[in-house]
């Protein structure tokens, strides 16, 4: 077989990257067998469907929504035209967030029957201490999982020792969503992160950032490609990747391209 210089596998890897691949017993897009999509703040400018139309654009076919393009709130009317939006246009929904959850049972119970309504499997959260007695029978009540999300310096979970603290003794189906650029905001290397959180690690917020600095096209700042892509392999991980992007809202398409074919030479 013809070797391919690294521009033209990129180029060929983003021409197949809709190419659906086998993960888990599942038909996922993207890359070597990732479960590889959009965090749909990265559209926050556009519309719910002209955020669906800039996922295709990108070849993916994974979705994290948030509140920025419909709630977990919405009446049910409303949520049913959402749906049928999502499934005539062909692409999955594995994740949802970044929610809050609080001590209110009632209230939380409220967002997992909008998980299981819209078949989401994640639900991306920053949950208070005094939710979790509660998010673990709910979890297990509707096998849906909840991922923490670090949200950087001064947040509840700024550090992974934050984290892991939050999930120790709890249902393994309350585990973490790791947002990498925020990783690095916090001093921290994603793919040492990866690795501490272990099978806690149920989804990614794939970014890039520059210690002190701004964030970056994914690649291009300082976190590791190759090593977070290792350390997840070591994992055997199959979660959902959600690239997320928040440069350039107006028209942030031309960095997130450049962003993935980096990941997917990375990671190949």
């Amino acid at each position: 077989m013809q070797s391919l210089s690294r521009r033209e596998f990129v180029a060929s890897t983003l021409v197949g990257v809709s190419t659906l691949a086998t993960v888990g017993g599942r038909s996922w897009g993207a890359g070597p067998g990732w479960v590889m999509g959009c965090q749909s703040y990265s559209f926050r400018k556009f519309s719910f469907e002209d955020s669906i139309k800039n996922l295709k654009e990108l070849g993916l076919e994974h979705m994290e929504f948030c509140a920025v393009h419909f709630l977990t709130g919405a009446a049910r009317e409303g949520l049913s035209k959402v749906k049928a939006t999502i499934e005539a246009a062909k692409i999955r929904v594995p994740c949802y967030g970044v929610e809050g959850f609080s001590a209110d049972v009632e209230a939380n119970r409220r967002k997992f029957e909008f998980g299981k309504y819209m078949g989401i499997g994640i639900l991306t959260a920053d949950p208070e201490p005094e939710s979790f007695d509660n998010l673990e029978k709910l979890c297990e009540e509707y096998k849906i999982k909840v991922a923490i999300h670090n949200h950087g310096p001064k947040a509840r979970y700024d550090k992974v020792s934050d984290t892991l603290k939050a999930v120790e003794g709890k249902s393994a189906m309350i585990g973490a969503c790791v947002d990498t650029g925020h990783v690095i905001r916090s001093g921290e290397k994603p793919h040492e992160v990866i690795r501490a959180l272990g099978a806690r690690v149920h989804s990614l917020h794939l970014k890039d950032w520059r210690h002190g600095g701004e964030e970056q096209i994914l690649g291009e700042g300082d976190m590791d490609l190759s090593e977070v892509a290792k350390a997840l392999r070591e994992l055997q991980f199959t979660g959902p990747i959600m690239m997320e992007y928040e440069n350039s809202p107006e028209n942030p398409l031309p960095d997130m391209k450049k962003g993935l074919a980096n990941w997917l030479a990375a990671s190949a």
